[in-house]
C-alpha cells in the first residue's frame, strides 16, 4: 500500500512492554510501515473487523478506492464505489478485466513519461471474501496474480479479505512469487494459530491478553482502536455547488441565478463529521477529497465548503 496520505506520526501505534517469555513482542510493528509497498491479505473470521480494517488502510493512502463485494448491503462501504451488489459476479469480472487493461495503460504511460504519468492516480481495490470471487469469477485468480506481480509501480494495490489462509482457497498454491508480494494480516484465532506454528508461547500470550492485536506476517502488530471509525468516514450525501465570488464569469442560461444551487448550510451534523477528523490530524486536502467527495475540477468548491465549516466552528 502507498503512504501518500496521513503522516505516520498521526497514527500512534503503541509499543508493548510486557513480562512475557520472549522479547520478540516487546515492540509491536507499525501496521502502515509494515505494509508499505505491498498488497495485503486480511484473514479473520466473520466479526473480526476485516472490512473495517481494510477500509481504514485504504483511506490512509489517499487512493481512489473501489470494492468488490457481491454480498454488500446498502449500509456497508458507505461513500465508496461498490461493484457486484446483489451477487452480480458478471460486473465484478468485467471490472477486473478493466483493472488489467488500466494497469497495462499505466505501465505504457510510465515507460514514456516516468512516475509522473501516474501521480495522483493511486488505486486501491478491496476484494471482499476473495475465495468466493475466485470460485465465481474465472478471471479472479489471474487478476490477483497479475496485479500482485506488476501493480506496485503503476500504483494499483489490492487488499483481499478471506476467512481462510489456505493457499488453495486463495487460488495461489504453488506460486511463491505472488505470496511474496502480499503482507498477511492475521486476526483473532488465525493470529494465535500462526504464533503457535512459530512455537512462540510469549507471542501467543501477548495476542490473547489485549485488544486490537494481530500478526503481520511473522511480526506482532498493535492496531489502532477503530470502533468509532465508521462514524467519521461517511461522505456528505450531496455535493453542494457553490458559486464563486472570487473570479466571477459571464453567466449563460444554465448559470443564471434560477439554475444555481443554494449553498448547503453548515449543519451540526456536518461539523461533527469534519471537526473530529481535523483534531485527529487529517489534512484539509484529504478531508475535501475523501470525506466531502470533491476531486478534480470540483476541488475548489470543496475548499470553499471546508473554509466555511472551519470558520463556523470558531
Amino acid at each position: 500500500m502507498p503512504l501518500n496520505g496521513m503522516p505516520l506520526s498521526a497514527i500512534a501505534v503503541e509499543s508493548q512492554t510486557e513480562k512475557l517469555s520472549t522479547v520478540a513482542v516487546a515492540t509491536a510493528v507499525n501496521i502502515l510501515e509494515a505494509i508499505a509497498g505491498k498488497h495485503c491479505l486480511i484473514i479473520g473470521d466473520t466479526g473480526t473487523g476485516k472490512s473495517t480494517i481494510a477500509q481504514w488502510l485504504a483511506q490512509q493512502s489517499n487512493s481512489q478506492v473501489k470494492v468488490y463485494d457481491p454480498d454488500a448491503s446498502i449500509d456497508e462501504w458507505q461513500g465508496l464505489e461498490v461493484i457486484g451488489k446483489g451477487g452480480n459476479f458478471a460486473d465484478i469480472s468485467a471490472s477486473m478485466n478493466d483493472d488489467l487493461l488500466e494497469m497495462q495503460k499505466r505501465i505504457v504511460a510510465r515507460a514514456t513519461d516516468g512516475d509522473k504519468a501516474n501521480t495522483g492516480k493511486d488505486l486501491c481495490i478491496i476484494a471482499e471474501e476473495f475465495p468466493v470471487l475466485k470460485d465465481e469469477c474465472d478471471i479472479a485468480p489471474m487478476w490477483l496474480g497479475r496485479i500482485a506481480r506488476r501493480g506496485r509501480k503503476p500504483k494499483i494495490f489490492v487488499i483481499a479479505l478471506s476467512q481462510s489462509d489456505s493457499v488453495t482457497a486463495l487460488g495461489i498454491e504453488g506460486d511463491g512469487a505472488i505470496r511474496s508480494n502480499f503482507r498477511y494480516i492475521r486476526l483473532g484465532k488465525f493470529a494465535v494459530n500462526h504464533a503457535k506454528r512459530l512455537k512462540d508461547e510469549g507471542l501467543v500470550q501477548w495476542l490473547q491478553s489485549g485488544k486490537y492485536r494481530c500478526m503481520v506476517d511473522d511480526e506482532p502488530c498493535q492496531l489502532p482502536d477503530l470502533t468509532s471509525y465508521k462514524a467519521v468516514i461517511v461522505r456528505v450525501p450531496e455535493k453542494p455547488v457553490l458559486p464563486s465570488t472570487e473570479t466571477p464569469e459571464p453567466l449563460d442560461i444554465h448559470d443564471s441565478p434560477e439554475f444555481l444551487e443554494p449553498e448547503k448550510p453548515v449543519t451540526g451534523g456536518l461539523k461533527s463529521t469534519i471537526l473530529p477528523l481535523k483534531d485527529a490530524g487529517y489534512s484539509d486536502t484529504r478531508i475535501i477529497k475523501d470525506v466531502l467527495g470533491y476531486r478534480g475540477a470540483d476541488y475548489q468548491k470543496g475548499r470553499q465548503l471546508m473554509t466555511r465549516i472551519l470558520n463556523d466552528a470558531t
